[in-house]
Order: C-alpha cells, then sequence, then structure tokens
C-alpha cells in the first residue's frame, strides 16, 4: 500500500509538470496568435503583486500592455491541446 501511494505521489508530481510546461509553451504561441498580439504572456517566474493582478489573477497591465499570468497562459495551453487532440479523434473517426 505505501508503494503504490508514493508511485500515485511521484507520477501526480511528474505529469503535472509536464502539463504545466507543455500548457505554458503552448500557451505562449497560442495566446499572440489569437489575440493578434493584444495580450502577451509572462514569464513563469515573475512575480506580480497580487495587487496589480484583475479578474481573478489571470492578468495585469505594464503600461498599456495586458499580460496573462503564467498560470492562465498555462490553462490556456492545456485547452488548446485537448482541443486539438479532441479534433484529431474526431477527423479520425469520421474518415
Amino acid at each position: 500500500m505505501p508503494a503504490s501511494m508514493m508511485g500515485e505521489i511521484v507520477l501526480r508530481v511528474i505529469l503535472e509538470f509536464v502539463f504545466y510546461i507543455v500548457g505554458y509553451f503552448t500557451g505562449c504561441v497560442v495566446v499572440p496568435v489569437f489575440s493578434f498580439g493584444r495580450l502577451k504572456c509572462d514569464r513563469m517566474t515573475a512575480d506580480t503583486p497580487r495587487r496589480k493582478l484583475k479578474w481573478g489573477g489571470t492578468f495585469h497591465r505594464r503600461g498599456q500592455q495586458i499580460y496573462l499570468t503564467a498560470e492562465a497562459t498555462a490553462c490556456i495551453g492545456v485547452i488548446f491541446v485537448v482541443l486539438v487532440i479532441a479534433a484529431g479523434f474526431l477527423i479520425i473517426i469520421k474518415a
């Protein structure tokens, strides 16, 4: 039993790391493309004060530019990857 719990913990950490990295870098490509450059992505290590964050901590402004937080960027990236995989499955099923 303890070995399976340890395996689950390790696997969960690895999967979260992979999802966060893949989602973040995918989001860094997707966000500026679909927003036509209006939105930019914050660095992963950016430390933005909580009082500057808007709309549930998803973005903030630097001058006139809007920056998405790393978490919001990763979320958008993961959603995009899931949609692409789902579209691929639909294309395969219909073919």
